[in-house]
């Protein structure tokens, strides 16, 4: 029987290793560090091997273009401040082959999501603009609250040019928090989920649309990411946990394509963390230290930050444990799809909830039939469709709405609430599991139910007209 209690800690005891001085592997300089198990690198080697490995990286995808606008998301950790300052090195006179592209950095303060104070949040902004503007590229400050207000047809390229000012001094730093009743909306649909995994998905995916916003609005046509490798072994170990399994090829690759219009990039995909904090301690870049909702947390706090230590406890036993996991992830492959009623409405990712009825999901929805079957039995025998006049309106078939009437029939209620069912309809099924333990969906951001709307409606108005509809199987060719 095993006598370890839960909470206690597995890991295996580290043994005290003798590191005799060594040699670089490439020039047979005195070795200052030591990235794998037998790559010993001098300050000059490294810096050549980082830079190379960043530049083919760049290079080998062919996707950015020369005189391209790429928007590069800075978050103040050491990933990020690592990219940011190789970018700055291959912009500048002194490199070899200069890049061609033009960068724009933006930060995304999430501070509303753990209660931080005004001045904390301004604090910590203050911080990473500092460390900005001193790249002289152009900057953009953004808080995690404004996914709430964004408009669905702003992800078209017809978005209003205007909307977002380049900050370029730390006194407009106090415009950042004018959107007190965003927050409010933030704080009401953080509160509303249970699970910290949840959260931290949720978060990602607003942060996500956020970039998207800018960059369509700014005309990047590129959002670059400082995920290393490290970062995306524990992001592929769970997607796999939370039921993302079909997404694991767009959330860990060089290019995630799901939007139409633009392409996210991680070119330092290739470094672990020790690289990235190597390089930031010989080349003194700075960073900020930022705290998440999960800084200090217990590590099963969360599906993700138990990976992490799961995955970050086998690479310091065994190096190679991430370039194998991603390894492992470059072989999946996830098919683009065409239209964007195709594609989960909240994380963007194409639906992989189109399955035959012997499929696992189709099991889970109907054992959720079998546990809703009272509701289901009261839903059919309400048959009353007069207006209640008592504040809501609901008759057989429809959705509840506002109620505009005086229980005489007058009813003309303005648009109507959306369902559970007919949201979840356009969620992949991992997001369906987000918004498992929402109590009310109408608390999702606007620009996600407008989209979902916007579905409902084209799939009646095509059910409608489907019999007048050409079979394309039919037509002579």
């Amino acid at each position: 029987m095993c006598s370890v209690q839960e909470g206690e800690d597995v890991s295996p005891a580290r043994k005290e290793k003798i590191v005799e001085e060594r040699t670089c592997m490439k020039c047979e300089k005195k070795a200052v560090l030591v990235t794998r198990v037998n790559d010993a690198f001098c300050k000059e080697c490294f810096m050549v091997y980082v830079t190379h490995k960043f530049r083919a990286a760049i290079g080998k995808s062919k996707l950015i273009r020369d005189g391209e606008s790429v928007l590069v998301g800075v978050s103040g950790g050491q990933a990020s401040s690592c990219l940011l300052h190789l970018i700055q090195e291959g912009l500048s006179g002194r490199a070899h082959k200069k890049l061609r592209f033009k960068p724009g950095l933006v930060f995304i303060d999430e501070g509303a999501t753990i209660g931080m104070s005004a001045e904390e949040r301004l604090a910590n902004c203050t911080q990473v603009l500092e460390i900005m503007e001193k790249t002289g590229f152009p900057c953009y400050l953004k808080a995690l609250e404004q996914a709430m207000e964004l408009e669905k047809e702003a992800f078209t390229n017809t978005a209003d040019q205007t909307d977002t000012a380049s900050v370029t001094s730390v006194e407009n730093l106090t415009k950042l928090h004018r959107y007190d009743k965003a927050e409010e909306e933030l704080l009401a649909l953080m509160d509303s989920l249970k699970s910290v995994s949840a959260k931290e998905d949720l978060i990602k995916s607003l942060r996500q649309k956020i970039l998207i916003d800018l960059a369509l609005k700014k005309g990047y046509s590129k959002v670059m990411l400082g995920d290393c490798s490290t970062r995306l072994a524990v992001q592929l170990l769970t997607d796999i946990a939370q039921g993302r399994g079909a997404h694991v090829a767009m959330d860990t690759a060089f290019a995630d394509n799901r939007c139409n219009d633009i392409t996210i990039v991680r070119p330092i995909r290739d470094f672990s963390s020790k690289e990235v904090a190597m390089f930031n301690i010989l080349n003194n870049v700075p960073s900020v230290f930022i705290p998440r909702i999960t800084t200090k947390a217990a590590d099963s706090v969360s599906i993700e930050h138990l990976t992490e230590r799961f995955v970050t406890g086998l690479q310091a036993e065994y190096p190679s444990t991430t370039s194998n996991i991603m390894r492992t992830g470059e072989k999946l492959h996830t098919e683009k799809k065409s239209s964007s009623e195709n594609q989960c409405a909240i994380c963007q990712a194409p639906l992989d909830t189109d399955v035959p009825p012997s499929s696992a999901l189709s099991a889970v929805r109907f054992s959720e039939t079998v546990s809703r079957c009272s509701s289901v039995t009261l839903s059919i025998f309400s048959t009353d469709t007069a207006c209640c006049g008592g504040g809501t309106c609901q008759s057989e078939g429809q959705k509840e709405s506002e109620c505009c009437g005086q229980g005489d029939g007058s009813c003309q209620s303005k648009e109507s609430k959306l369902t559970r069912d007919e949201v979840e309809s356009a969620l992949c099924y991992a997001c369906r599991l987000l918004i498992k333990d929402l109590g009310d969906v109408s608390k999702l951001p606007k620009h996600i139910l407008d989209d979902i709307s916007q579905r409902q409606r084209r799939t009646k108005m095509k059910s409608e007209i489907e019999d007048f509809l050409l079979d394309p199987s039919n037509t002579p060719d």
